[in-house]
């Protein structure tokens, strides 16, 4: 007798937790006076799709729903403003103001270890918002010694952080949620250091789809990077005629990413015209690449400057772009292959690189 009940018990049990496990809920405990629409958004190939909506009373809320298999998911306010993040499974998340921001408790492993990865973002958020303030008064009263300490003190914070988070990427190098967390961040990382942490992963990491997105971002970063041939872009030059970087024919070419309100590029210009004087003949070719939007700041630029090379401007960034620029002065030297040999040289280094591919000092 004692067995049946047992097995009936058991039974019972089953049947609760998989009723438990049909669906996700989510509940909001944020307090105070918040209010306003949500909208709970899973994020999939083709942008984000809505998976519930609830309204939000002194911040109280619910969402509830299945979804098939983990998700990233997003609460918004209805001016699209993020408040959460979830690695949304069919389990039980409640959503609560923490001490430094917006805490989820619940869910699964995935969530918890992007708890962890958020957690070290709080910390910058925090630190941040704390050095501005402090910056912000050190600069009235024109206290330059506090305003470098506060910098230096802020990139010790950072220095921590990212190897706390570098410990984590080796702790879940297999987790979906590290490939997550790298792909949010690798637009502003570079070929190099993109190609590192991937390596690092883990091959279910690697397979995820955010993964699969690393792979194509460090697909457009090759496309830059030495060794590979520069894509090809045409412009209407400052004479009127159209260029193409591959139609001109030179030994070695470099790009020039300039713009006449960009200081350094003007402080730097001297020293590529005279490049350009000193080694033309021997097969030096420039391609200078404007971000200016008014053509007569443009032209007087460079008639200010004596740039007698190739220009072309690029009003809608479309090269930058491509060229995945930052910043400038930005510069590429070619081969006469269009092949990328070196990026962003300038001053001595620039000059003694040229010197060297063209066969010495001339």
């Amino acid at each position: 007798m004692r067995k049946i009940v047992l097995s009936m018990l058991l039974v019972i049990c089953a049947f609760v937790s998989g009723v438990a496990q049909e669906g996700f809920k989510i509940t909001g405990r944020l307090g105070g006076t918040l209010s306003g629409d949500l909208v709970l958004a899973a994020s999939g190939a083709e942008g984000l799709v809505k998976l519930d909506e609830a309204v939000m009373v002194n911040g109280d809320f619910e969402f509830a729903g299945r979804v098939d298999g983990m998700v990233l998911a997003y609460i918004l306010t209805a001016e699209q403003q993020p408040v959460a993040t979830l690695m949304l499974e069919n389990l039980e998340y409640t959503i609560v103001a923490g001490e430094n921001g917006i805490d989820v408790q619940g869910g699964g492993e995935s969530q918890q270890v992007l708890n962890q990865y958020n957690a070290l973002n709080q910390v910058i958020a925090r630190e941040k918002m704390l050095m501005e303030q402090e910056a912000r008064a050190a600069y009235a009263q024109q206290n330059q010694m506090k305003l470098q300490a506060l910098q230096q003190q802020f990139q010790k914070v950072m220095e921590d952080v990212g190897a706390k988070q570098a410990e984590l990427f080796r702790a879940y190098k297999d987790s979906p949620v590290t490939a997550f967390v790298i792909a949010s961040g690798m637009g502003q990382m570079d070929y190099t250091s993109l190609k590192a942490v991937y390596d690092g992963l883990g091959e279910t990491a690697k397979n995820s789809p955010y993964g699969q997105a690393i792979v194509q971002q460090l697909a457009v970063f090759k496309q830059v990077e030495p060794g590979s041939v520069a894509p090809d872009f045409t412009g209407t030059a400052s004479g009127g005629e159209t260029v193409s970087l591959h139609g001109v024919k030179a030994k070695l070419k470099l790009i020039d990413f300039w713009a006449s309100w960009c200081a350094p590029c003007r402080q730097e210009m001297p020293n590529v015209v005279k490049i350009y004087k000193k080694y033309r003949e021997a097969g030096l070719e420039i391609i200078g690449v404007s971000l200016d939007t008014k053509a007569p700041d443009w032209q007087k630029a460079m008639q200010d400057e004596k740039m007698t090379w190739l220009n072309i401007m690029d009003e809608q960034k479309q090269i930058a772009a491509r060229y995945l620029v930052r910043g400038i002065p930005h510069t590429l030297l070619l081969d006469e292959n269009n092949r990328i040999i070196a990026k962003n040289l300038r001053g001595k280094a620039l000059e003694k690189k040229i010197a060297e591919l063209l066969g010495g000092n001339k």
